[in-house]
């Protein structure tokens, strides 16, 4: 059933979905769109235990967010004080979870575009208008992304190989290795970059005006009915915010 749906419908779905996770402020609104767009992933087979490995990640960032938060946001009730020092606040523990729920929305939306075949993208792109490099550069930019992170995956292994244990170096240390780290990302990333523009050149990309394609993209009864249900939820969500929460 993922590869019938449209990626235009796709697109519909994450436009929606981190529309509304960016809009919301109120914390059991985050959770209700958070939900629901795991509950979208999950009907379209997106990838969720990578997603899960990415929420482990985040888990830390929350805490920090939360601890910062408090110190510098006076509002809301003390829970947590250490030497005369707000440590946590009930302010600061709901902007974090808020900001945390923004985040995982986020992943989810782009767990969700993974889901799409590449080709069908680009020519969903431009049949809704958008000029074909656009489209192009869109989808580059998608794909791009997990070599990145699998450059920095093998970078972080060769560090590991060489017995440096990153968790136990001073914060001196750690700003070196994390600069010995990235450089390497950065120049493989450009290197790739550089090997992908002449490959595109040798191609002959744009070497006309218009192209076009075999493939037509056209929605199915499927498609309306989902574009429809997803007008409704989103609406209905708005209402709720404004009105009833």
């Amino acid at each position: 059933m993922t590869k019938k749906i449209d990626p235009r419908v796709k697109l519909l779905f994450v436009i929606c979905i981190s529309s509304l996770g960016l809009a919301f402020t109120k914390f059991s609104m985050l959770l209700a769109v958070f939900f629901i767009g795991l509950l979208i992933s999950h009907v379209l087979k997106a990838d969720l235990f990578m997603l899960l490995k990415r929420i482990k990640i985040m888990l830390y960032l929350f805490v920090v967010l939360v601890v910062i938060q408090s110190i510098f946001v006076r509002s809301g009730d003390s829970l947590v004080n250490l030497g005369g020092i707000t440590i946590l606040t009930s302010e600061g523990l709901s902007r974090g979870f808020a900001y945390l729920m923004r985040v995982l929305i986020i992943l989810i939306s782009g767990a969700i575009i993974a889901t799409c075949d590449m080709r069908r993208l680009i020519q969903g792109l431009i049949q809704m208008k958008l000029p074909y490099d656009f489209a192009f550069m869109t989808s580059i930019g998608v794909k791009f992304l997990p070599l990145l992170m699998e450059e920095l995956k093998d970078t972080l292994t060769a560090i590991q190989l060489r017995g440096i244990d990153i968790g136990k170096l001073q914060l001196k240390e750690r700003i070196e290795i994390i600069s010995y780290i990235f450089t390497p990302v950065f120049v493989g990333a450009l290197s790739k970059a550089k090997k992908l523009s002449l490959s595109v050149e040798c191609r002959g990309f744009r070497a006309f005006d218009n192209r076009t394609s075999i493939l037509t993209l056209k929605f199915s009864p499927f498609d309306y009915l989902a574009i429809t249900l997803t007008f409704i939820l989103t609406a209905t969500l708005i209402i709720t915010n404004q009105y009833f929460i």
